[in-house]
């Protein structure tokens, strides 16, 4: 049986042959670039998904710093006191890069997704170490993590270990310790600001509608998890009433 390749199945052009590129050289820093575990933590008594992470976080912050308006700032000793706190809780989670890496010299920002909810990172070269997904183990080499996240591209697929913290801004972020490197996106992820907005490619692929449904940043309605989710409820519903009343 004929096992087609890639280039074979998507056209190439300069965005998916870059992101091969891209691979390549992962696979050179970290070994396996298709790693089949990463274990996350538990600090929410279950495997933390962002989602859950987020919601045991804000209930931390929440004690120290006031809902705030748009735009505004917490003050100082608000944020330092939630840090206190929030500093001794690690965690593993796992996520889709929901917005294209922007590096600000030896650090960056991104925002990871599970699909549902979104956290940020925070990497600061200095600080992080990566993971060889050969062994397991972390790579003493200094820069190494700095190295794999110049590698990254908008939608692969990390697992981050690290503390909480919030941000000047007042964001919950995680302060990554170790970077591991989970699976590549070879085509390029949908416009992050408005998805796909033509209904007929919605239906006839819906894993990219639910995968740039996920990473749109501005939403009018319900998502298309969401719409999923909704259906499937009413779905299982309106069987329970037959099952029961029939």
């Amino acid at each position: 049986m004929h096992i087609a390749e890639f280039n074979e199945i998507i056209e190439p052009n300069d965005q998916t042959e870059a992101r091969c590129e891209h691979l390549e050289k992962l696979r050179d820093l970290i070994g396996n670039v298709y790693p089949n575990k990463f274990e996350r933590s538990k600090i929410t008594g279950e495997e933390d998904t962002i989602t859950r992470v987020r919601e045991f976080a804000a209930l931390v912050k929440d004690k120290y710093v006031p809902k705030l308006a748009e735009n505004e700032k917490p003050l100082d000793e608000q944020r330092d006191a939630a840090n206190s706190e929030l500093n001794q809780t690690r965690v593993r989670v796992a996520g889709r890069l929901a917005v294209p890496p922007r590096v600000m010299g030896k650090a960056a920002f991104v925002h990871l997704s599970d699909g549902v909810g979104r956290l940020q990172i925070y990497v600061r070269k200095q600080d992080a170490k990566a993971v060889n997904n050969d062994t397991g183990k972390i790579l003493d080499e200094e820069g190494t993590a700095w190295e794999l996240f110049n590698l990254l591209d908008h939608g692969d697929f990390i697992g981050v270990e690290g503390y909480l913290f919030v941000t000047k801004t007042g964001e919950l972020s995680v302060h990554v310790e170790a970077l591991q490197f989970l699976s590549k996106a070879l085509v390029p992820m949908p416009d992050k600001m408005h998805g796909i907005a033509d209904p007929e490619l919605q239906r006839r692929y819906r894993y990219a509608d639910l995968i740039a449904s996920s990473l749109q940043i501005e939403h009018e309605g319900l998502t298309t998890r969401e719409v999923f989710e909704r259906r499937a409820k009413l779905i299982s519903g309106m069987r329970r009433f037959l099952d029961d009343n029939g």
